[in-house]
């Protein structure tokens, strides 16, 4: 599985394109689109539709959980599952819309594109599963050993695949076009949502400098993204988010992780962005394992690519503790402001009444 010192984006790409297109023998349609701000997931996006636009099958559509309207297909239409990371009880509403996909078209087959499973409960897996087993011509891709172990081990009987992220799909060229170029030394990408890691006190370590940051303008992008959705019809929407709003996110990936000349990261994709631009990069686990266990799966032996060592990992440790500790009281300063400011208005505003009517 893991070939050293070739290129490992090529190798985990062929690997793709020869367990997928066998499976993709007629008209597709693409769901669960990531129309929100992770720049991770558009990476998965862009390599699914450009290995998709090599096969010889026609697209019926492409839509995210917004724009799909549950419309009848043809029995022979192929649907395709967005990969990524969320498939499980952590991102619910995503894990929810695949459920549906699947119970609303028994007839048809369904491919999950390469994924890491996680659950946090037993009984909801268990629940998944069993609903699962219950569709004939389902095929679940998963993206490292430990989801595949998971799914064997809690009863899941459909066909299940292991297969590398689909960013790896990617035409590099593309990508390597918009480099910046380097001008800063290291960057740590430090997750900021509910799968961020969390940092721990090592002692007065001393840290190299280092600029710690998260994806690009995620609250401006997401406003963007809801915007085109709320002024546009579903198909305007479609066609605006795939043409115009994602090349826009690839592009700002490309320059925000470029500029830099090492990255330390606890986000998956800006590992394989690095990999894909031919730039070294450090991969550290996200809150549940899963960016170990692909590194561990596909990664451990390719060039550019490694984890932390020992020293280098205690003082990230530390860098991530200060850190979270520095944003958690600049969120409750926040809200006392916030609180003190209500009550201040409170206080003017039953003053002005008391005026009134005294």
């Amino acid at each position: 599985m893991h070939e050293a010192k070739l290129d490992i984006c090529n190798i985990l790409q062929a690997k793709i394109a020869e367990t997928l297109t066998p499976l993709i023998d007629s008209d597709y349609i693409y769901l669960d689109l990531p129309y929100h701000s992770n720049i991770g997931d558009t990476l998965i996006w862009m390599g699914a539709d450009q290995f998709l636009r090599s096969l010889p099958h026609t697209c019926l559509g492409q839509h995210s959980i917004a724009t799909f309207d549950f419309r009848p297909l043809p029995h022979d239409a192929v649907i395709l599952l967005h990969g990524g990371g969320n498939f499980g009880d952590l991102w619910r509403k995503h894990q929810d819309f695949r459920l549906r996909v699947i119970s609303t078209y028994p007839g048809n087959r369904i491919i999950v594109l390469p994924q890491t499973i996680h659950y946090d409960s037993p009984s909801v897996m268990a629940s998944d599963i069993q609903l699962l087993n219950r569709h004939l011509q389902l095929t679940i891709c998963v993206r490292d050993d430990q989801s595949a172990e998971q799914m064997k081990q809690n009863g899941f009987t459909g066909q299940l695949l292991l297969l590398p992220d689909m960013a790896f799909c990617i035409n590099k060229k593309l990508l390597i076009e918009q480099k910046s170029k380097v001008s800063k030394e290291a960057m740590l990408v430090l997750r900021a949502d509910k799968e961020a890691p969390k940092g721990r006190a090592e002692g007065d370590l001393p840290a190299p400098r280092i600029d710690i940051k998260d994806w690009p303008n995620q609250r401006k992008n997401r406003h963007t993204a809801n915007d085109c959705l709320r002024k546009n019809t579903t198909r305007e929407a479609d066609e605006l988010i795939q043409t115009q709003f994602f090349p826009y996110l690839v592009s700002e990936g490309v320059r925000f992780v470029s500029e830099y000349r090492m990255v330390y990261t606890t986000r998956l994709h800006v590992a394989i962005l690095r990999l894909l631009l031919g730039m070294p990069v450090k991969i550290m686990n996200n809150s549940y394992g899963k960016n170990l266990s692909f590194y561990d799966t596909w990664l451990k032996d390719a060039p550019l690519i490694d984890i932390p060592d020992e020293k280098e990992q205690k003082w990230l440790n530390q860098v991530i503790w200060q850190y979270q500790k520095k944003q958690k009281y600049r969120k409750l300063l926040k809200r006392t402001c916030v609180a003190m400011l209500i009550v201040i208005v409170l206080m003017v505003l039953t003053l002005w009444l008391f005026s009134i009517y005294h």
